[in-house]
Parts: structure tokens; C-alpha cells; sequence
């Protein structure tokens, strides 16, 4: 599906809305999402390692305010790209948040879904 400015291939039957910068696919409680937000700097691949602490500690607040907690954190390919993933465990599920940067946008890759669903996402994405 190509939608708001970005482009990734979720299951065909799953319902898609886009809203407030978001476009999200959803099936029941299964979902994948991409969210869009500018940043204040220009992104370069040197900053890499340097934003990783900060997207640790904004992961931790998000785990917390679900009852969760980060379950793991993971470098991933996206559109060429290496990427921060994080895995946070909210109870009987795992939710995936993938960020990928580039320029002066976020692009934030959620995905509540099994582990092909979420793999799909990620390997599917790319900037329109």
C-alpha cells in the first residue's frame, strides 16, 4: 500500500485507515502502523549510535505507560538503511517499534502482529 508518503505491504484483507499522520492497517487486535515526524536536525548515518540513546530511553517510557517493558532492542535493515528496533512485552504479546530516519523526518514502523507480519513491515518499507 502506498499512503500519506510512505509505501510497505501489509495482509490484503486487513482494514487501512490514514489519520493524523498515520496509516495504519488493522486486523481484530493485529495491527501495523506508520507514523511520520519531522525532526529538528538533519538525520545522517553517522548519527546512528548517538541517537540510540535517546530512542532507549523515549522506548522505556512508552513500555511503561502501556504496563510494559522493552524486551529487546535489535539493528535491522529498513530501505538500505540500518535501523533501531525495539521490542516491547505487554503482557501476552510483543509489539515491534522499528524507527528509521532519514533527512528531517522520523518514519516509526509499529507493528502489534506476529513476528512474518511485522518482518513484512519492516522489509516492505520505504519513503514514497
Amino acid at each position: 500500500m502506498s499512503r500519506q508518503g510512505v509505501q510497505f505491504r501489509a495482509p490484503a484483507d486487513w482494514t487501512v485507515t490514514v489519520a493524523n499522520g498515520r496509516t495504519t492497517a488493522k486486523d481484530g487486535a493485529s495491527f501495523v502502523q506508520v507514523a511520520t515526524f519531522p525532526l529538528v536536525h538533519p538525520y545522517t548515518t553517522a548519527l546512528f549510535r548517538k541517537v540510540q540513546p535517546e530512542l532507549a530511553l523515549r522506548m522505556a517510557e512508552v513500555a511503561k505507560r502501556g504496563g510494559g517493558t522493552v524486551s529487546g532492542h535489535s539493528v535491522v535493515t529498513v530501505d538500505g538503511a540500518k535501523s533501531h528496533s525495539y521490542e516491547v512485552a505487554l503482557g501476552d504479546r510483543t509489539d515491534r517499534y522499528t524507527f528509521f530516519l532519514r533527512g528531517k523526518r522520523e518514519f516509526l514502523l509499529v507493528c502489534s502482529a506476529g513476528a512474518a507480519v511485522c518482518d513484512e513491515l519492516a522489509a516492505s518499507f520505504s519513503p514514497a
